[in-house]
């Protein structure tokens, strides 16, 4: 089951760009990042289990560490034994974008 839409990445300036990323409403996102590495989990919300047709679009500023950033989208099932970051088990596609800055 696949949770992440589109996604893209513009160039702001030699150090920083902008990730634009779409996602079913019934999803939850959490972003996180440091030194470079920026990981977006995305997960069904509790009681769903198939990602809606209507799609969400976020941004998000990605700034480089030591020429470098890396972004990386985790798409997860959702945990029935609580909390909401997903039970770990990964769905396809796992994706990673490299950004050499």
């Amino acid at each position: 089951m696949e949770l992440l839409g589109t996604y893209s990445t513009s160039r702001i300036d030699t150090n920083s760009y902008n990730l634009t990323y779409s996602y079913p409403e019934n999803c939850n996102v959490v972003v996180s990042h440091k030194d470079g590495l920026y990981s977006v989990a995305i997960n069904l919300k509790k009681g769903q289990t198939q990602p809606s047709s209507k799609y969400v679009t976020e941004n998000e500023i990605c700034n480089q560490f030591n020429g470098i950033i890396e972004i990386q989208f985790i798409q997860q099932n959702y945990n029935p034994i609580g909390g909401d970051f997903g039970d770990g088990t990964s769905t396809k596609p796992k994706v990673k974008i490299f950004v050499n800055g």
